[in-house]
């Protein structure tokens, strides 16, 4: 009989507020396919909080938006 482990799960240091957000099923679906994909796979929660962040990360597009200025090195 062959056992897989499963990954253990680390939990934060601090408590983050609770956002309650409703998703149509197929962006459900997206979401876990692409939690699924992952190396580890990870859970529902941490893909979507992963995925915000990559979000958050990436300049602005918009060439009337300009991404915050970096702080110049000397």
């Amino acid at each position: 009989m062959i056992t897989i482990a499963k990954p253990v799960r680390k939990r934060s240091a601090k408590t983050g507020k609770l956002v309650g957000v409703r998703l149509q099923s197929e962006q459900i679906k997206a979401i876990d396919a692409w939690a699924a994909m992952q190396v580890p796979p990870v859970t529902r929660p941490e893909a979507i909080r992963g995925m915000i962040d990559a979000m958050l990360h990436i300049p602005a597009k918009d060439p009337g938006e300009k991404p915050a200025k970096k702080a110049r090195t000397r």
